[in-house]
């Protein structure tokens, strides 16, 4: 997991290790080359102060599993990011995650780079996201669990919207939350741009260089344990 600019997509243009691409088998080659296709860097995702870190690991799975490249966590009143494999599945060494120290900082450098964005919020006024465009970069804030976004967020977000509720229950938790978004804003963006994955040659290129590198590194320790396991089954033997 990287901070783009201090060793994300620049990083992955340094040459792979000796004999890198070549260790891996074209099966997984070929993975890794459409997965890069899907991959997109004018969507992503803010999350806001979360408190639980596990579901920022949560959120870190399900936006690689829709091909968001690229996201945001503002820091908050949450002990620091601690990965777990177990619910990330491995899933933050394959992202770039932009931390950030206020709202502020954060959403103008987004808005900068062009991005609408638009803050999930159950408020007044809030719309549903087949209403809102997805023809250009958008970036989806997710709140606080307990507070939702802050105003702060909702000041400078483009629009807010809200997740039709059909029970009793009338909020989700964020995780779940940012899993419905993103499936209903990939479709959204088939629909208005032709496709989801959208990186440059260049851009994807680099992302392919450097997803063989950690797939062969990945490979490696797999090959190394199985030989740890084998030696210790000769020894019981």
């Amino acid at each position: 997991m990287s901070r783009r600019g201090e060793g994300g997509a620049e990083r992955a243009a340094e040459a792979p290790e000796p004999g890198g691409p070549d260790f891996l088998v074209p099966e997984r080659r070929a993975r890794i080359d459409a997965v890069v296709a899907n991959r997109t860097r004018t969507l992503t995702v803010v999350m806001e102060a979360f408190c639980d870190p596990q579901n920022v690991n949560a959120v870190l799975r399900t936006c690689e599993a829709f091909g968001i490249q690229e996201l945001h966590a503002i820091e908050g009143p949450m002990k620091p990011f601690d990965r777990n494999k177990k619910i990330s599945q491995n899933a933050d060494k394959w992202l770039d995650v932009r931390r950030w120290s206020s709202t502020g900082e954060c959403l103008a450098h987004l808005k900068a780079e062009g991005f609408a964005i638009y803050a999930t919020h159950l408020g007044e006024g809030s719309r549903s996201l087949d209403a809102l465009p997805f023809a250009g970069k958008v970036a989806l804030v997710f709140g606080n669990e307990h507070r939702g976004v802050s105003a702060e967020a909702l000041a400078l977000a483009d629009a807010s919207y809200a997740i039709p509720m059909r029970g009793f229950v009338q909020s989700l938790n964020v995780s779940v939350a940012a899993a419905v978004s993103l499936a209903k804003a990939v479709e959204r963006r088939e629909a208005e741009r032709g496709r989801h994955g959208d990186l440059s040659e260049l851009e994807a290129a680099a992302l392919r260089e450097r997803f063989y590198v950690l797939a062969v590194k990945q490979r490696a320790k797999i090959a190394k344990a199985e030989r740890a396991e084998a030696r210790r089954a000769a020894h019981r033997r």
